[in-house]
């Protein structure tokens, strides 16, 4: 007999020998720490065959912050079989379930990291977010000359509430980031014994910047940065260049927010490489579109025609309704006559339409592309009340 199940700590050693199993990874007592406070936080679903645990799927509910706009967003991560389990629908099962149970909890959006962009494609998400990844030589970094404030070493515990302060408060993270909790914080960062942590203190004794950061003798690994004003930036470049003796080069992956840094060094000429990272989707459409942040301006109506094959309830025709403030209401109909279908209806599946109100990609582009179709005035008018800056995310799961 097949089923689904919710699991619990209970199951906490079926979950983590099949994790560790899948992803090659070892079973040591620090790994199965760190598995334990994942699945302390999250939703557990289980598909047994003849009570054995066969597959896996971890959702761990998060807020992100989405141009200030509080989401719920469930992060969905360890999908795992074992290897002779693959291939008979336990995923796909499980995925459907939890689709289902998001939507019912007006959790309106989930990201992921895909081992494979097409198997994902099927449950509805797509392409949401780039990374670009740094690697500098250690004499291409630039000299920076002394500036006023100091840089200090400090421990976790110390430099964990700079880091949750400065990092709401850049606003590339809020774009889609998550809205960090105390113990995603200490997962992410705090668990892991290589990771160092040093702050920028200002004159008047402000902390204004934050660096976390790996050091070997081969290659100095900036975790993540942080930074309020030009003057943090410039000591923490200082801080990181004064290693160029102890390491040979400077390796930085953060997400991709559209610009890169290169300009900023003496010999720009560096190895730059933006690649693809996680997967995103609009779980509950009505949900998501009555918090977006629309652009003020007239009060219009726009028929969008969505096909979503995993999730019935976004399928169909949907009247948005956008008022002068930029508040937004949805309401699905029935049918249209033909004529004012064909004029007047933007068509298009979820995974366009995630891109497109998520930022990834203009309607115009999508309409190009042939992604999505429509005519071309009424592609432009929505696209003039939908958000501009493409999504960023710096967190993995």
């Amino acid at each position: 007999m097949n089923e689904i199940k919710r699991m619990n700590e209970e199951h906490l050693d079926e979950m983590f020998q099949l994790a560790a199993y899948a992803f090659n990874a070892e079973t040591t007592d620090e790994r199965k720490e760190r598995f334990q406070k994942i699945v302390q936080h999250s939703w557990n679903y289980g598909y047994f065959s003849d009570n054995i645990l066969a597959s896996q799927v971890i959702s761990t509910p998060f807020t992100v912050n989405f141009h200030k706009v509080n989401y719920q967003m469930a992060g969905i991560g360890c999908v795992s079989s074992y290897p002779e389990y693959r291939g008979q629908g336990g995923v796909s099962a499980i995925m459907k379930q939890l689709l289902t149970d998001l939507a019912e909890n007006k959790i309106e959006l989930a990201y992921l990291a895909p081992f494979s962009y097409p198997f994902y494609r099927k449950y509805g998400f797509e392409q949401l977010f780039e990374q670009i990844t740094y690697t500098i030589k250690a004499a291409d970094w630039p000299n920076i000359k002394a500036t006023p404030g100091q840089m200090k070493r400090v421990p976790f515990e110390v430099a964990q509430n700079t880091i949750q302060e400065i990092y709401q408060k850049t606003e590339r993270n809020q774009r889609g980031a998550l809205t960090r909790e105390n113990w995603w914080l200490e997962y992410t960062f705090g668990l892991d014994q290589t990771n160092q942590f040093a702050i920028y203190i200002n004159e008047q004794g402000e902390i204004e910047g934050y660096l976390i950061y790996q050091s070997s003798a081969a290659r100095f690994t900036i975790k993540e940065w942080g930074y309020l004003t030009n003057q943090a930036f410039k000591s923490i470049l200082r801080f990181v260049g004064s290693h160029n003796g102890s390491s040979q080069e400077f390796h930085f992956e953060t997400g991709f927010d559209g610009q890169t840094l290169s300009y900023l060094l003496p010999a720009p000429l560096v190895k730059m490489e933006i690649s693809p990272y996680m997967m995103g989707r609009i779980v509950d459409l009505e949900s998501f579109l009555e918090k977006y942040p629309f652009a003020t301006g007239a009060n219009e109506s726009y028929y969008l025609e969505i096909e979503d094959r995993y999730a019935s309830w976004n399928n169909g025709l949907w009247k948005l309704s956008i008022n002068n403030q930029g508040k937004g209401t949805l309401l699905k109909i029935d049918s249209l006559p033909q004529d004012v279908l064909n004029e007047n209806t933007i068509s298009g599946d979820i995974q366009t339409f995630t891109q497109a109100f998520m930022g990834y990609r203009s309607l115009a582009e999508l309409r190009f592309y042939e992604k999505i179709s429509a005519n071309e005035t009424l592609i432009k008018a929505l696209d003039e009340r939908l958000v501009k800056g493409v999504p960023v995310l710096a967190d993995y799961f």
